[in-house]
């Protein structure tokens, strides 16, 4: 893994915790302060330091951008995936960091994981918002 996938990578990856960590507290608990500190940080880092031309897609415009791939396996079932490739960095990146220790093919990870985890980015932004701004008015 070359210097600025692995510095993604653990971007991602404190991202990652830090939005779990946020997921089980309430909007304006004292905890997510901390948490919320962690994540500003990471932002500030996508900022000066990008990676990935694709971190300003939205939801829609990323599903629209990565098909996905029906494949045939070797016991006639046919599965629908996403190839690795074809998903633009910070999201892959994003996508792995999410999905550790789940199954997938050699190719790429199956269809229905990418887009569960597309509609859970939203949730968990949707939920990051919610805390800001009840930090802002506190």
């Amino acid at each position: 893994m070359d210097t600025d996938l692995k510095a993604l990578w653990l971007r991602e990856r404190n991202r990652r915790e830090a939005l779990w960590d946020l997921e089980v507290l309430q909007p304006g608990a004292a905890e997510a302060k901390a948490v919320l500190a962690t994540l500003a940080e990471i932002d500030r880092e996508d900022l000066e330091n990008p990676i990935g031309h694709s971190g300003a897609l939205s939801i829609d415009e990323l599903r629209e951008a990565v098909p996905e791939t029906h494949i045939g396996g070797t016991d006639g079932h046919s599965f629908v995936i996403v190839l690795d490739q074809h998903i633009p960095q910070p999201w892959h990146a994003r996508f792995e960091a999410a999905s550790v220790l789940s199954t997938r093919l050699p190719q790429g990870s199956y269809a229905s994981d990418w887009r569960r985890f597309l509609r859970l980015w939203v949730r968990e932004m949707e939920q990051l918002k919610a805390h800001r701004e009840r930090i802002q008015n506190d």
